[in-house]
């Protein structure tokens, strides 16, 4: 019996060798692949799939939406009950227990950039509406990176009340205009 099974190994190791020996031999040439066009800037990328995912489970529960654009950007979307009060910058409580979460997502991104962007009601001047949209996205920097967000992978800008998501003639809509927006895009 076990003389069978050692020829019964010897035979099947020479069919293997056989067979690799009947591959060995070269496909008739076929015309190369094309080359994949290059990506364009701000393509969606597996590590911004994964990003959004983090992002996602990182602010589970809190109302935050991490949505694609259309430029393939990572927005995230504040609700709006945790928005600034009238004429303030300061991050209130509830906002800054969902900024850290967010910056939670946001450490292991060192592939990404981040755009802060501050928005106002129509209360005030237009002047003093632009200056406070900017306090505001700077409150929202400065409180990511004392969560450990790079320094250098965000910027912030100022919209003033130019970009309303909701009627300014009402509290409510003025409490949605008041926020900041966040964008997430992969490094250049």
């Amino acid at each position: 019996m076990r003389k069978f099974v050692v020829a019964s190994a010897a035979a099947a190791a020479l069919m293997v060798i056989a067979g690799c020996a009947s591959q060995s031999t070269p496909p008739p040439a076929a015309a190369a692949p094309a080359a994949a066009p290059a990506a364009p800037a701000n393509s969606w990328t597996a590590r911004l799939a994964a990003l959004k995912s983090d992002l996602e489970a990182s602010t589970k529960g809190t109302g935050v939406v991490i949505e694609q654009t259309t430029d393939n950007q990572l927005h995230v979307v504040i609700p709006n009950e945790l928005s600034f009060d009238t004429g303030r910058a300061n991050v209130k409580r509830n906002l800054a227990q969902v900024l850290d979460k967010v910056a939670e997502g946001l450490k292991t991104a060192t592939a990404a950039s981040v755009r802060v962007i501050g928005h106002t009601d129509n209360t005030g001047t237009e002047d003093g509406n632009e200056r406070l949209s900017v306090s505001r996205a700077d409150s929202v920097r400065n409180h990511l990176v004392g969560r450990g967000v790079s320094t250098t992978a965000i910027t912030t800008d100022g919209r003033g009340s130019r970009e309303p998501l909701a009627d300014n003639g009402t509290a409510a809509g003025r409490a949605q205009n008041r926020r900041v927006e966040i964008f997430v895009a992969e490094k250049a």
